[in-house]
């Protein structure tokens, strides 16, 4: 268990403090990771889709590829990435956390800006409309088990029980979980989002999305969800383990949610939130300070890049 929290711990970090060079993996494949930037060089593994990675190097090594109909221009970049929790690298023993991918398959993380106003409270109250959600899960193992057999399989792992062992993808892409690592308890199955919640160390979130292989950084915690009036996009977040949650937006993107931005990460947690319309929300938390405690009420709008 404290492998898994110093993993996430040092990602959170990295996450928040790196966030200018934070991209999104956008190969519904997988994207190739190489040990040099050119396809002679030996392959050190593939990221699946919505892997979250660090570019800390541009090469202008330029490349441009077929892609079906598309043609993708790009260079060779080198990327940090995390080998958690699935089998990236194909030598597990080989430990690897940097390599060369190729740009074109990579997108900046944040797609949007966000606008916020501090307001008093008798505007807030004037606008806020609470609204009650909820959430349809599965919470026996078995049954889901049964339920996605042709989509995850599991087996027994010592000390830990039963535990996930394999991801079928809509991709094609089969992903597998590092057993070494991956010590989460399993919560529940959320059918409507494609979203399986576990519980880490100190009840902290970890969640996959089994459909696009994404995890909780993107895919969050289903009950966290709160969709806009026509679900254009949504407030998702999850828990860390240490006393504060994450909370981000989503943009509708066909049949699943993709990650837009982040709400405010210096909000531990907020106490109400509503929608106003599509791009319009409010929310409100408790600020702390030497001379007490005061709620807050903040007025925001979401606005997308071009």
């Amino acid at each position: 268990m404290k492998l898994f929290l110093i993993i996430l711990l040092t990602f959170l970090q990295s996450f928040v403090t790196q966030s200018q060079n934070t991209y999104f993996v956008t190969a519904e494949s997988g994207l190739i990771i190489r040990e040099q930037p050119k396809t002679s060089a030996n392959r050190i593994g593939k990221l699946p889709y919505g892997s979250i990675v660090e570019v800390i190097e541009k090469t202008n090594i330029t490349m441009q590829i077929s892609d079906q109909e598309d043609v993708i221009n790009g260079e060779w970049v080198k990327v940090k990435f995390q080998n958690y929790p699935y089998i990236i690298i194909q030598n597990k023993d080989d430990y690897k956390d940097e390599g060369y991918v190729f740009s074109g398959y990579l997108e900046k993380l944040k797609r949007a800006k966000m606008i916020t106003t501090t307001i008093d409270s008798l505007k807030f109250y004037s606008l806020y409309k609470p609204i009650e959600i909820k959430k349809i899960k599965i919470e026996s193992q078995e049954e889901v088990e049964q339920l996605l057999a042709s989509k995850v399989s599991w087996k027994d792992v010592e000390f830990y029980g039963r535990q996930i062992d394999k991801i079928y993808l809509n991709s094609g892409q089969v992903l597998s979980i590092n057993q070494d690592s991956f010590d989460c308890v399993f919560v529940a199955y959320y059918p409507t989002e494609s979203i399986m919640l576990f519980e880490g160390g100190h009840s902290s979130d970890f969640s996959i999305n089994i459909n696009t292989g994404e995890i909780t950084e993107t895919t969050g915690n289903p009950e966290y969800i709160i969709e806009s009036p026509n679900k254009t996009y949504r407030l998702n977040g999850w828990f860390g383990g240490q006393e504060c949650s994450t909370y981000f937006f989503q943009e509708k993107n066909k049949s699943t949610y993709k990650y837009l931005i982040d709400l405010d990460w210096h909000i531990c947690y907020y106490k109400k939130f509503c929608w106003i319309n599509d791009t319009e929300f409010l929310y409100s938390f408790i600020a702390y300070s030497n001379n007490g405690n005061e709620e807050k009420y903040v007025k925001g709008q979401i606005i997308p890049y071009n």
